[in-house]
C-alpha cells in the first residue's frame, strides 16, 4: 500500500513539473528575423484556384456505360 502511495505521489510530482515547465518556466522563443534585407523569409502564399461556375459540365474521366440515343 505504501509503494502504491509513493508511486502515485511520484506520478503527480512528475506531472506537476511538466505542467510548470509547459506554462512558462522558460522564456518565449525569440522572433526570427530576416538574414538579408532583400530576401524575405517566407514566400507569398499562392492564390486560391478559381473553381468552375455551377452548371458547367466537366469532362468525365471514364466512358459512359451505354451509348447516347
Amino acid at each position: 500500500m505504501v509503494r502504491i502511495f509513493i508511486a502515485v505521489i511520484g506520478v503527480v510530482a512528475v506531472c506537476g513539473v511538466g505542467a510548470f515547465v509547459s506554462l512558462g518556466a522558460f522564456p518565449p522563443a525569440l522572433v526570427a528575423h530576416d538574414v538579408h534585407k532583400d530576401i524575405p523569409m517566407a514566400a507569398a502564399p499562392a492564390p486560391a484556384p478559381i473553381a468552375a461556375p455551377m452548371g458547367v459540365a466537366s469532362a468525365l474521366p471514364v466512358a459512359p456505360l451505354a451509348p447516347a440515343h
